[in-house]
Order: structure tokens, then sequence, then C-alpha cells
């Protein structure tokens, strides 16, 4: 079983794994020794690293239960669904080995990327003592940018995404709680709307009869603001 993510480890797969979990593997060795494109690697970065995550099943389990509520508090309880399901997921279909493969991050044994991951899984270790990640810290980051993005698909900037994963189930649930989520807030913004409009037809009209003293000026202003509003309400639908 595998899951995929783009740019860089969603924050569920750092939740399986402790500072002790960090090692290295040469850049060449991405490729098959003995063939040319492990030679060409060889010539390009010679002993040059890169980091990487390896932990056992029980230890990766062990964390994301003791992590579940230190991350679901900062994230929100809608999603629970997706943190449990995937905790079932890793009991389920990987093993004995969690392993994050981060070749495509390598920067030719530099230490950089090296640094980044330590003081993430330094961070993470706070919510197995019942701490909170530092504020504005390595955790708290890719947590505001979810807050952020979430609306766009939780699943994949949390778990990624691979066979069967996510369930029909799941994806189903997590649609019904983004739609439920917005409509509240477009209702109370369509409300507001609607009512300025009202306020906007009085004044206009209120204005028209104060200047002129007549029924008619009435009649053309009120057209006139309502063919702007509809105007306006196609032009957005559109």
């Amino acid at each position: 079983m595998e899951l995929e993510a783009k740019n860089w480890p969603p924050l569920l797969w750092w939740a399986m794994f402790g500072p002790k979990d960090l090692a290295e593997a040469r850049i060449a060795d991405t490729e098959d020794a003995g063939t040319e494109e492990h030679a060409e690697l060889l010539s390009q970065w010679g002993e040059a690293t890169y980091p990487y995550l390896v932990v056992d099943q029980r230890a990766a389990l062990s964390r994301l239960h003791a992590r579940r509520q230190g991350l679901i508090s900062r994230l929100g309880p809608q999603l629970s669904p997706l943190y449990d399901e995937f905790v079932a997921l890793i009991a389920a279909r990987f093993g004995p080995y969690v392993l994050l493969r981060t070749e495509a991050l390598a920067d030719g044994g530099e230490g950089g990327v090296r640094l980044v991951f330590e003081e993430i899984l330094a961070d993470l270790e706070r919510l197995d003592t019942g701490h909170a990640p530092a504020a504005g810290g390595p955790v708290d980051s890719p947590i505001s940018d979810f807050q952020r993005w979430q609306h766009t698909d939780p699943v994949w900037l949390l778990s990624g995404v691979g066979d069967g994963w996510p369930s029909v189930a799941l994806q189903e649930r997590l649609a019904a709680i983004a739609v439920g989520r917005p409509s509240s807030r477009s209702a109370e913004r369509s409300t507001a709307v609607a009512w300025v409009r009202v306020i906007l037809v009085v004044v206009c009209s209120i204005g028209a009869y104060w200047l002129t003293g007549s029924v008619w000026p009435i009649v053309v202003a009120f057209g006139v603001v309502l063919t702007v509003l509809v105007a306006g309400f196609v032009r957005r639908q559109g």
C-alpha cells in the first residue's frame, strides 16, 4: 500500500514518526546498483544523502493514538473521522514498517532538509507529553496552511491519496461537512446583501420623491436600481 502527496509530507504522515526514526540514504541509491542511472547519479551526487523516515508499525500507531487529541483540537473535530480512518488504514494495510520516501526533497546533502525534519519531529514530540506544538513553530505552520486551504481537499492535504483511499464513505461524509459549513455562511451573507438591496431601493425612492414631489421619478428610480441589482446578480452567477 502506498499513499502519494505533492510537494511536502502531509501532517498525518509526520504524526507517525519521532526524531529517532530519521535516517539517511545516498541519492545515487535511488536507482539500482550497476545500472546506467545509478552511475549517472553517483557521478552527479557522489556520497550526498537525503533524509527519510522509517518506523515499525506498532510505534507509528502508538504515536497516532497519543497525538490524536492534540492534533484534532487544532484541525477541528469535524476531521476526526478522517483521522480515525487513517489510523485504521495504517493498522490494516501498512506493516511491519512504515516508510516515508523523500528522495524528491534531496538537497544534495547540504543538510537543510534534514534540519527541517528534525525541527518538525521535535515539535511533534510535545504532543506525546500533553503539550501543544510551539506557537508559530514547525508544526503550527502546516496546521495554519491546512486551515486556510482545507476546503480544496482535506484528504489530499492531510494524508495523501492511494488505491482505495479515501473510502467512498469517508468522501461522502467529508463532502457533507464541506457543503454544510459554507452554506450557513452563504445564507448569512445572502441575508445581509438582501437587506442592503432593500435599503438602497427605499433610499433612492424617498430621495426621488423628496426632490420632485412626484410619483413618476420614484417609479423610474426604483426601475433603475432594480435593473442594476439584477445585472449584478446575473454577473455573479455567471
